[in-house]
């Protein structure tokens, strides 16, 4: 009866120490499945933070070395440059949302931007309208400026500053697909609903 009673003793113990040794290694796992997202995540959200400093950097550099040159000679940093350099970060980080887009679907957003400053319903500078939440598809105030982007953008602004308007800026709603971005001055498409889209003329 003894035996039996130490056997059963014996057989709990290995079965607890099982269990603690099962318990033990799926908190191990857990442990382990944590602190390797928190490195992955890490080093993601390094590598968007190391992108978005090495674009800011580099127009950082640009615009003093402009201003180092122009005081060099004797000129005034011209505030409108600054304005227009801002205005076009801002507007290619709205770019880059829809970067795989054509060139044309890139210029005819812009224009939606540029309606709303020009209309009355809408904040009346670039940086308002584009912070203005859930608008504008892939934004993020961490998207990178992209060189070729950033082009386009002041491209645009400097067209639209100089009156060179190519639509009516009663167009301030925007639909977006894969294959076209499209101006309409409804919120709903119906009959009358009027449509564009960039066609190169300015």
């Amino acid at each position: 009866m003894r035996a039996l009673i130490l056997q059963a003793i014996d057989n709990t113990n290995k079965r607890f120490n099982l269990l603690a040794a099962t318990v033990l290694l799926k908190y191990v796992a857990v442990v382990l499945g944590v602190v390797l997202y928190t490195i992955v995540v890490m080093r993601v959200s390094d590598a968007r933070a190391e992108a978005k400093y090495e674009a800011w950097t580099e127009r950082f550099v640009n615009d003093y070395l402009s201003q180092v040159e122009a005081e060099q000679r004797g000129m005034p940093i011209d505030p409108h440059e600054q304005l227009l350099n801002q205005q076009s970060e801002a507007l290619a980080r709205v770019l880059y949302g829809v970067k795989d887009n054509s060139a044309e679907d890139l210029k005819t957003l812009c224009w939606c931007v540029f309606n709303r400053v020009d209309n009355p319903k809408y904040p009346d500078n670039i940086e308002a309208v584009i912070e203005q939440p859930k608008q504008w598809m892939g934004y993020s105030e961490d998207n990178p400026v992209m060189d070729d982007l950033y082009k386009l953008a002041k491209e645009q602004i400097q067209l639209w500053q100089n009156g060179r308007r190519p639509v009516s800026n009663e167009l301030i709603y925007m639909s977006w697909t894969p294959a076209r971005i499209v101006l309409r001055d409804t919120w709903q498409y119906g009959m009358n609903t009027k449509t564009w889209v960039w066609s190169g003329e300015a």
